[in-house]
């Protein structure tokens, strides 16, 4: 600060001798360098409290994306009641005194500095990449995506509760919906998520495999006639929508990109699963989406439509899918559901293979926890709480029911029940 003073000396030297002569001009001067010294050195701290409310401000208002691609947050979300969320029409019914919830995570994407730098020190919540949830997609394409998957989960949830039953429905399987667009790929210039191909060249595809097949048959170059379904709405509809139009494409196929020679589409695709059930379901649960419930939903149907208690009164909740042939699997967040479960007074939470050992780790004994690989499984396990399960599947003609095979083999790529247990006290 004391490079103010050379300019106020030069000036000085430029006055009038006569008046550098004056004594009432030299008594002035010391004073007036006293108080343009301490003006000076006011400015320290001043400039030193600016910094520091401009960091404050940059903290708690700049976005997290500015310092981490891992700018996501997801939160613990809500438990909620499953059976009140299904409506049967054409059979009976018989509301539970117990609950069975299905647990969600709470995403939130605008965070700043401050949020983030939070996050990071919270065990129940998690910092995740924007390309993990969203990938490349629009808001409208990840509605879409998790709107069918919850579509999916309901529909096959029905057909696993209703064969436990007896029911022996076989699901419809039609098509490949596709859930992803391999940046660059011939698929990306003509195909939207959401898009269900149900024809190639002519030929029907029923299935993944049927689509994988007729496109690795081409080669690199070959046009091939892909029709597909595709949903009218903006607002989340897809081609496996009963309104969804068809449409036919001629696509130049590029090189596979492991595989030199073989014909490259560049989809990544799920087949959907349609169940005819003998009287209607509908499960309405708003805004929520993605497959996480399908284990909840299978449950809370078998639930409501018998008689008695599936979960012997009990508030329980689960996380996990459910496919046709009801294995239970991952679907990640489970830190941030199992806080929810704990949070909403949740008494018991069944989980798959490959969550248990994390919830039991965020549960810290404060809730009961169970590693299900089954809907088999969850339903010998509620009936260890009082449940009604085992007498259910007996009155369906199920009379030996059991716990899935559980073998301890580290080397065949699948986590069990029992290598979880193995794990957590390890």
């Amino acid at each position: 600060m004391d490079t103010e003073d050379p300019i106020e000396t030069s000036n000085l030297d430029d006055e009038d001798p006569i008046e550098e002569t004056s004594s009432d001009t030299a008594k002035e001067l010391p004073s007036s360098k006293v108080r343009k010294f301490g003006t000076s050195y006011s400015i320290i701290p001043l400039g030193i409290f600016l910094l520091v409310i401009a960091a404050v401000l940059f903290i708690r208002f700049a976005p997290a994306s500015w310092v981490s691609d891992d700018s996501y947050i997801l939160s613990p979300g809500s438990a909620n009641n499953t059976a009140q969320a299904i409506i049967v029409d054409g059979t009976d019914t018989y509301p539970p005194e117990g609950e069975i919830a299905y647990t969600t995570v709470s995403i939130k994407r605008e965070t700043t500095i401050w949020q983030w730098w939070k996050a990071k020190r919270d065990k129940t919540k998690q910092l995740i990449s924007p390309s993990v949830i969203d990938g490349n997609r629009t808001v409208s394409e990840t509605r879409k995506v998790t709107q069918f998957q919850m579509d999916q989960s309901q529909s096959t949830a029905a057909l696993v509760a209703l064969n436990f039953l007896g029911y022996e429905i076989v699901p419809e399987v039609d098509g490949a919906f596709v859930i992803r667009l391999v940046e660059g790929s011939p698929a990306e210039k003509s195909l939207q998520l959401g898009d269900l191909i149900v024809d190639v060249n002519g030929e029907k595809v029923q299935n993944s495999e049927d689509l994988g097949n007729l496109i690795q048959e081409k080669q690199p170059g070959d046009a091939v006639e892909i029709t597909y379904m595709r949903s009218p709405s903006a607002l989340g509809g897809s081609g496996a929508d009963e309104n969804a139009s068809s449409i036919t494409e001629t696509i130049s196929l590029a090189e596979h990109p492991e595989k030199q020679g073989v014909g490259f589409l560049g989809v990544v695709i799920e087949t959907p699963v349609r169940a005819d059930v003998p009287f209607e379901i509908t499960i309405d649960v708003g805004n929520v989406r993605g497959p996480s419930a399908g284990l909840a939903f299978s449950l809370s149907i078998l639930d409501v439509i018998t008689e008695g208690e599936l979960t012997g009164g009990l508030r329980i909740a689960t996380t996990g899918t459910i496919d046709r042939y009801g294995y239970v699997g991952p679907v990640g967040g489970v830190p941030q559901k199992t806080e929810a479960a704990i949070r909403s007074g949740i008494e018991l939470f069944l989980v798959p293979p490959d969550e248990y050992v994390v919830a039991y780790e965020i549960a810290r004994e404060r809730i009961e926890i169970r590693c299900v690989q089954t809907f088999s499984d969850a339903v010998i396990v509620l009936s260890e709480f009082g449940g009604n399960g085992i007498e259910i599947a007996e009155e369906s003609g199920t009379t030996n029911l059991e716990l899935s095979e559980r073998p301890i083999d580290e080397e065949d790529g699948i986590l069990t029940c029992s290598e979880a247990e193995l794990a957590k006290k390890g």
